[in-house]
């Protein structure tokens, strides 16, 4: 199943301390919430970054991560819309002397390292970069720019982008730091003209910015090196603002590559592969700013010939709109590492993660009672919701549950960091039967070399008792060790070996190490008079801790470790 992440980066104004004030533009905040609005109606997962969230450091970070993350079929949809300058060329991969950058908060990104990031993906990751910037800015063609600003054209070109068009142009974004601040630096028009900004860093800005930083953009192409030409095994698309001998306008809602982009994507009702979306871009631009298309990496015909934005590889081409999935192996021995699981929460940015030994213990209103820590758990019992795309079971967690035969899983999904605004699952309670499961394998069992336990012990009780019922019995499991001791508390934190014995009174708490010898057998029958003692109470917890010596405690280990004994399983007693 393909997976597909986005991020979208834009930038109004970046930090003056490197760049100088005055250079604020006013549409790349809007262009990069409409992609992000665009990329999760097509099922991506989305980051947004914007001034002072776009760094360099960030933007890099995200941009990797994804890299770890895709696998082939998967897709990367990123987004840029801000400053574009130029750098000196210092590793002699540019004809013109010059590398193109994207003018992030904190310092200009050469596209020297965007190369080098490509490398980082497999073979068989699809990605499409759009970029709505200026790619250099010399000073002839600010005079360029100047003359056309004051012909009849340039109004019919332009005028609109003035104005506000759409709901996006009315967006609070002083709330996320960003000015609507139109300054127009090197390019003020006549005051007859109209007021446009380009997505150009002023030569002067560019100069004094590059100079404040000389040896870091020179180490940077230096350390790249031949990395720029390392080969490319993901399919790059790139469909850019112009030419790069050309300048991208600004506007008051959106830019004027993404404002078009915008009216041929039609909300989705667009219908034409990648080239043809390009072209139709293209048709409703002026002459003076034409989108470039190209491509880079791994030849992949049916990426190119898809339609753009498509998470999936199937003929249909069909988009993953809401899109909710957890998948994990097919298989584990239980000598193995926790499982991974990939996860997509579909239109939502945080999950929750639920396994269990039995599918229908995710039918929480019948089952609620059921659930214990030896056969159910869930991330939400102990952390706060997960972000990204990749989830690892606790070591501890897959230690108490891999006794099973089967480990049964979903995801949750909510549009908040806390609570559950949104909360949709992959597998809901009543289709518990078709919840996907890791078929586990491996003996528990004594290493014939060692003679030690290779799995972890496990017990299980009744889920509930009343308190008028006799003394609970419990299933026992070794993990192949031959001798057992059970203890049983009427408060998690008393099975902790490190609470002083005097709180571990008789009536709150049991072991039988304290009156009897090691136990031996796969069950275990509580003693009527500890269970009278015992009894009074909401809930027993307990645990099993298990030995290969009879007469001492050589390999010992036990069910639930004393740092995790609030996870501890438990009775619920009712009538107490």
């Amino acid at each position: 199943m393909a997976m597909g992440i986005s991020i979208h980066v834009g930038l109004n104004r970046i930090d003056p301390v490197y760049y100088g004030a005055g250079n604020e533009l006013s549409g790349c905040i809007n262009d990069a919430r409409d992609m992000q609005d665009l990329a999760v109606k097509q099922g991506f997962q989305t980051t947004l970054m914007v001034d002072e969230e776009a760094t360099a450091e960030a933007v890099i970070s995200a941009i990797a991560g994804t890299a770890h993350s895709l696998r082939p079929g998967d897709m990367l949809l990123l987004t840029y819309s801000g400053h574009g300058s130029q750098v000196p060329d210092k590793n002699g991969d540019e004809p013109d002397g010059k590398d193109e950058t994207w003018c992030l908060y904190d310092r200009m990104l050469v596209d020297d390292e965007l190369n080098a990031l490509w490398s980082q993906f497999k073979a068989g990751v699809r990605i499409c970069m759009l970029s709505d910037s200026c790619h250099s800015g010399t000073v002839a063609r600010v005079q360029q720019t100047r003359e056309l600003m004051k012909s009849p054209a340039f109004n019919g070109d332009f005028r609109e982008l003035l104005t506000p068009t759409s709901a996006s142009s009315k967006r609070a974004d002083v709330k996320r730091g960003a000015t609507t601040s139109r300054s127009t630096a090197d390019l003020t028009p006549p005051s007859s003209a109209p007021e446009i900004r380009f997505r150009l860093l002023p030569d002067t800005v560019a100069a004094r910015a590059y100079e404040k930083s000389k040896a870091l953009y020179d180490s940077i192409q230096r350390v790249i090196g031949d990395r720029v030409k390392a080969a490319i095994d993901a399919s790059v698309i790139l469909i850019s603002g112009c030419q790069d001998n050309q300048l991208s306008a600004d506007g008051v809602s959106n830019g004027l590559f993404t404002q078009r982009l915008k009216e041929v994507w039609r909300d989705g009702s667009f219908q034409g592969d990648y080239s043809a979306f390009h072209k139709a871009i293209a048709a409703r631009m002026p002459s003076t700013q034409s989108p470039n298309y190209f491509t880079v990496g791994a030849a992949d015909t049916g990426f190119i010939k898809q339609k753009p934005f498509t998470v999936t590889t199937d003929a249909t081409n069909a988009p993953v709109t809401s899109s909710l999935w957890v998948t994990g192996p097919e298989s584990l021995s239980r000598s193995d590492a926790a499982p991974s699981f990939r996860v997509n929460p579909g239109p939502n940015i945080y999950f929750i993660v639920e396994v269990a030994t039995d599918a229908s213990l995710f039918d929480t209103a019948n089952a609620r009672t059921r659930r214990n820590s030896a056969n159910f758990y869930g991330s939400w019992s102990d952390s706060s919701h997960f972000s990204g795309t990749e989830y690892t079971l606790p070591d501890a967690v897959w230690q108490r549950l891999k006794g099973a035969d089967a480990l049964y899983y979903r995801i949750g999904s909510t549009a908040t960091s806390e609570g559950w605004t949104g909360y949709m699952v992959s597998t809901p309670d009543q289709q518990y039967a078709n919840a996907p499961y890791i078929s586990l394998s491996g003996a528990s069992s004594t290493n014939s070399d060692t003679g030690t336990a290779t799995g972890v012990p496990s017990i299980m009780g009744p889920a509930s008792i009343s308190v008028d019922d006799p003394a609970p019995s419990f299933d026992v499991d070794t993990a192949g060790a031959p001798y057992f001791i059970v203890e049983v508390a009427t408060q998690s934190r008393l099975l902790s070996g490190t609470v002083p014995d005097e709180e571990r009174t008789a009536d709150k708490f049991y072991a039988t190490w304290q009156d009897s010898s090691l136990q031996t057998g796969s069950t275990y029958d509580l003693p009527e008079e500890v269970w009278q003692r015992l009894r009074p109470i909401e809930a027993l917890y307990y645990r099993v801790g298990t030995t290969t010596s009879e007469s001492g405690w050589e390999n010992y280990q036990v069910s639930t470790d004393d740092g995790d004994v609030d996870n501890a399983p438990w009775i619920d007693v009712s009538g107490g």
